[in-house]
C-alpha cells in the first residue's frame, strides 16, 4: 500500500507539472495545438508507466500463481514441459480495492477533473481510508477528500445515525448471513448427494448469505464513516427487483460497476483504435461492436477482479453474453409487445422479467459459489435430477432456522418500506436522542443475544473480503 501511495502521489504531481514546462502564450493556433498534443502524450506516458507498476503489483501478488499455472498447463498441452516458482506471500488487505481506487485518482488528474494533491498524507488518507478498505465501496477522490479534510467535529446526530447503521449491518451479518451460510454450506459441501430442489435451496441460501453479508459489511463501513461525518458511495439499490441482468448490476456493487464504466468502458468505447475498426462498417455492426468490445473487457476484468480462477473469468463472461443477447433481442421483444398493445408496465410482463432475471442471477450465484466449473456443471445438471433427501434440521438447529427466517423477514420489511417511499433513515434522524439511544441499544442486544457467533461456531470468511 505504501508503494501504491507513493507512485499515485508522484504520478499525479508529475502530470500536473508537465504543462508548466511549456508556454502556449503568443503561439499560433497550429503550434498551440501541436504543443497540447505533446503535453497530452507525455501525460499519457506517465499514466501508462504508473498503471503498469500499480497493476503489476496487484498481478504479481494476487494473480502470479494463477497465470503461471495456467501458462504451464497450456504449454504442457502443447507438449512443452516447463515449471514456475510458486509465490507464497500474504496478500495485503484490500489490495484489489485500493489499487482501483488509486488508479481512479490519477486518471481523473490526467482528465483535468481536479489538480494533483500536493500533500502526500491526504493521498495516503484517501487510499487507506480504513472503513472501506475491506469490502469497499469504491470512493472517488473529489467526493471523499472534502469530507475527510473539512475538520468537522463529531456530531451527536452523526454518532447515533452511524451507530444505528453499523448495528443494522451487524444484524444482517450475524442474524441472517451467518445462518444462511450453514444451509448453503450443507448443500454445496455435499453437492454429490443432492439434486433437484435441494440444489435450488442451496443457491437461494447462498444468495441470501452473500447479499446480507456484503451489504452488511458495507453498512458497517458506512456507519463508521458517518460517525466522522463522511458519506460513502451507495453500493446497493434493491438488486433482486431488477428486471434484467444489466439492471441487476446497476443495483449490485454499484461502486464497482461505476468504476468499470468510467475507467474501462468509456475509454475503450471512445478510443481511436475502436473508432478506426468500426469506421467503415454498416451502422448496425458498428453500433454492436462499439458496445460489445468494451463490454467484453469490462466483464472479463470484472470476473478476474473477483479472484485468480478461471471460474471467476467465466462468471464475468457469463454476464457479458447475457447482456449482449439482451441488447440484441430486446428491440424485437419490445416491437412484439407494442404490436399487441402491451406496455412494459404490464404486471404480468414485469413479473415474467423479474422471474427470468432471478433465475439467471441464481445460475450466476451457483457458478460463483461452486468450488470450480466442473462442480458448477454437475450441480446445474443435478437440478433436473433427484438426489438424497435434504434433512434441513440436521444441517441447522430449529432455533437457528426460526431466528434466520424472522430476521430475513425484517430485511424484507425494510425493502417493502423503501418501495412504499418510507424513508427509514430520515425518520430515524428525526427522532429524539433518547429514542435513538434505545433503538440502537435494542438492536445491539438482539445481535448480541441472538447472533450466530461464539464458542462452537465457526463463522464463514467474508466473501468479498477475499477479493
Amino acid at each position: 500500500m505504501i508503494t501504491t501511495i507513493l507512485i499515485s502521489y508522484s504520478a499525479a504531481i508529475i502530470m500536473d507539472r508537465i504543462p508548466l514546462k511549456y508556454s502556449l502564450e503568443g503561439l499560433p493556433k497550429k503550434e498551440r495545438k501541436q504543443l497540447r498534443a505533446i503535453i497530452k502524450k507525455k501525460k499519457r506516458f506517465v499514466l501508462a508507466i504508473y498503471v503498469i507498476i500499480n497493476i503489476g503489483i496487484l498481478l504479481t501478488l494476487k494473480y502470479f500463481n494463477f497465470f503461471a499455472s495456467s501458462s504451464i498447463g497450456l504449454l504442457g498441452w502443447l507438449g512443452i514441459n516447463v515449471s514456475a516458482p510458486v509465490i507464497k506471500i500474504a496478500l495485503p488487505l484490500g489490495i484489489s480495492y485500493y489499487t482501483l481506487q488509486s488508479i481512479s485518482y490519477v486518471v481523473d488528474v490526467l482528465r483535468g477533473k481536479y489538480k494533483a494533491e500536493k500533500n502526500i498524507f491526504k493521498i495516503a488518507l484517501f487510499i487507506s481510508f480504513f472503513p472501506q478498505m475491506h469490502e469497499g465501496p469504491f470512493g472517488r477522490y473529489d467526493a471523499l477528500m472534502p469530507q475527510m479534510t473539512s475538520g468537522e467535529q463529531i456530531k451527536i446526530n452523526n454518532l447515533y445515525n452511524g451507530i444505528a447503521q453499523m448495528f443494522w449491518g451487524m444484524f444482517k451479518i450475524f442474524m441472517v448471513a451467518n445462518r444462511a451460510a450453514i444451509i448453503s454450506d450443507a448443500v454445496f459441501k455435499n453437492h454429490e448427494s443432492y439434486g433437484g430442489f435441494t440444489v435450488i435451496i442451496g443457491v437461494i441460501a447462498y444468495t441470501i448469505q452473500l447479499y446480507a453479508e456484503f451489504s452488511g459489511y458495507i453498512d458497517v463501513a458506512a456507519g463508521v464513516s458517518k460517525i466522522f461525518g463522511i458519506g460513502l458511495a451507495k453500493n446497493f439499490d434493491m438488486p433482486f427487483l431488477a428486471l434484467n441482468v444489466g439492471d441487476f448490476w446497476r443495483r449490485w456493487h454499484i461502486s464497482l460497476g461505476g468504476w468499470f464504466r468510467d475507467y474501462i468502458f468509456y475509454p475503450i468505447s471512445t478510443s481511436r483504435a475502436l473508432m478506426k475498426i468500426v469506421k467503415n462498417l454498416p451502422a448496425f455492426l458498428a453500433n454492436l461492436l462499439t458496445i460489445t468490445i468494451p463490454l467484453f473487457f469490462v466483464w472479463f476484468l470484472t470476473g478476474l477482479w473477483h479472484g485468480a480462477s478461471s471460474k471467476y473469468i467465466v462468471y464475468g463472461l457469463y454476464y457479458f453474453v447475457l447482456m449482449i443477447i439482451f441488447n440484441l433481442i430486446s428491440p424485437l421483444v419490445n416491437r412484439v409487445l407494442s404490436k399487441n398493445n402491451i406496455t412494459s408496465e404490464n404486471r404480468l410482463i414485469k413479473g415474467l422479467r423479474l422471474t427470468k432475471t432471478l433465475i439467471l442471477v441464481g445460475i450466476g450465484m451457483l457458478m460463483f459459489r461452486a468450488e470450480n466449473l466442473l462442480v458448477f456443471r454437475q450441480m446445474l445438471g443435478s437440478v433436473f435430477s433427484r438426489g438424497s433427501e435434504f434433512q434441513l434440521f440436521s444441517a441447522i438447529e430449529p432455533n437457528d432456522f426460526i431466528i434466520f427466517i424472522l430476521s430475513f423477514i425484517v430485511i424484507l420489511l425494510s425493502v417493502i418500506m423503501k418501495l412504499k417511499d418510507i424513508d427509514i433513515e430520515s425518520r430515524f434522524e428525526a427522532l429524539s436522542s433518547y429514542k435513538k439511544y434505545w433503538i440502537c441499544f435494542c438492536v445491539f442486544c438482539i445481535v448480541v443475544i441472538f447472533g450466530a457467533y461464539g464458542l462452537g461456531y465457526i463463522p464463514p470468511d467474508p466473501i468479498y473480503g477475499g477479493f
